[in-house]
């Protein structure tokens, strides 16, 4: 049940901490869910979660000391210690036994994540939801997904300044696929407001390249292709947002 007492209590202290980006990735983890969070830095998240009664318990994991005694520091001030493992690995390396349900990877880069997941084969379960958060390359972190058997579920994105982040649910369906060009671009969050502006930044990218080119007094043909594509899927987006 919602511990909405928690909720006063705890989630006051760290609202200037839970920023937009890591309130999107909170917001996909289950009811329930026993929660690793990977690269913790100060261990927000998984406090945020325990406290407001949404995952029973977490593991905290960072590859550098530092960052796991600050974590270690508030999962002391926030009284979870009980609650909230913390462990010195790399990625994922140990973390199986502690059975997540709901993997966090956040503020990395998309690769790095691909990286992490390709060196835990336990992730290949369906039953564990994998929250992830990419700094970069959102793209190629698809690619990987799709070429090793996870499906996209739901994709949300979060604003902060003039930044635009994307958040990936998946999990593994054990049969690889491949996406098109535009879907490894647009993702898969078509119903979420901010799906506008990821496009639109999308098309700005890809255009600079092309006019690079054209520049060079080159021409891709699957370059214009592709954007066009991506623009024919951001008008469609806005006639239906009217």
């Amino acid at each position: 049940m919602h511990n909405e007492q928690a909720d006063r209590t705890v989630r006051l202290p760290l609202r200037s901490e839970m920023t937009p980006r890591l309130l999107t990735a909170a917001s996909f983890v289950r009811e329930g869910a026993v929660v690793a969070d990977v690269g913790t830095d100060h261990a927000y998240l998984p406090i945020y979660l325990v406290s407001a009664g949404t995952a029973i318990r977490a593991v905290a994991s960072d590859i550098n000391e530092g960052p796991l005694s600050r974590a270690e520091a508030n999962v002391r001030r926030f009284g979870l210690s009980d609650r909230i493992a913390l462990r010195l690995t790399s990625g994922l390396a140990g973390i199986e036994a502690f059975t997540p349900t709901d993997v966090l990877i956040c503020g990395m880069g998309g690769e790095l994540i691909a990286s992490i997941l390709e060196a835990a084969p336990f992730v290949r379960d369906p039953a564990i939801r994998l929250i992830l958060q990419p700094m970069t390359s959102a793209r190629e972190l698809r690619l990987w997904l799709a070429a090793n058997g996870f499906a996209v579920t739901e994709e949300r994105f979060a604003a902060e300044k003039e930044k635009l982040y994307v958040v990936l649910c998946a999990s593994f369906c054990g049969k690889p696929y491949e996406p098109t060009d535009a879907d490894s671009y647009a993702g898969c969050g078509h119903d979420q407001p901010l799906y506008g502006e990821w496009l639109r930044r999308q098309i700005a990218s890809l255009q600079k390249q092309v006019n690079g080119l054209a520049k060079a007094g080159r021409e891709d043909l699957r370059l214009n292709a592709l954007v066009d594509e991506l623009q024919e899927r951001l008008d469609a987006h806005e006639r239906n947002q009217s």
